[in-house]
């Protein structure tokens, strides 16, 4: 038995897709208009604080379950640590030019906003992903170097912000 699927794609500003942007493609697979769109909102309301003014988001519909996936297309990484400082670009010479600071906190929920997409096995590895991309852009970390933060979370001074986010995602289904 073949699964038939559609795909429905839309963007949306985060944490603020309305109904309408949705109602007729969605009723007409027989599906509830507003329960998808507080889950888009759910999902996509954390990237509020980045400035992104929208969200391209990709629905999979189920035609026989009625099941939906959704996905985000998120930016890189680094342009979320750019907007987390209210920068546009990153420094031209990275290594000798800091054009920012920002707090392990803050660089561990880009990591779980990004999660899916990072492919690593523990929010550690993914965690120090992030870190080490703050060195290519200039910015430093609880106002260290990079390179230091990573050996900090290698001999665990950062368990706590990893042991949080291990467990929100775990209550999500997504470690």
């Amino acid at each position: 038995m073949s699964v038939s699927k559609k795909v429905i794609r839309t963007s949306v500003i985060p944490g603020k897709a309305n109904p309408q942007q949705l109602s007729q493609q969605l009723s007409q697979l027989g599906l509830d208009v507003n329960k998808v769109v507080n889950v888009i909102n759910e999902k996509t309301k954390i990237l509020a604080s980045y400035g992104l003014k929208n969200v391209s988001v990709e629905l999979e519909v189920d035609l026989d379950t009625k099941e939906i996936d959704i996905k985000l297309e998120l930016p890189a990484i680094s342009e979320l640590i750019l907007r987390a400082i209210g920068r546009e670009e990153g420094s031209h010479k990275s290594i000798n030019e800091i054009i920012g600071d920002l707090d392990l906190e803050k660089l561990a929920e880009i990591t779980y906003i990004k999660w899916d997409e990072l492919k690593c096995r523990n929010f550690k590895a993914a965690l120090k992903q992030v870190v080490s991309t703050c060195r290519s852009v200039g910015v430093t970390i609880n106002g260290k170097d990079p390179r230091e933060v990573i050996k900090e979370i290698d001999n665990g001074l950062h368990s706590d912000i990893i042991s949080k986010y291990e467990e929100k995602l775990r209550s999500e289904g997504r470690l």
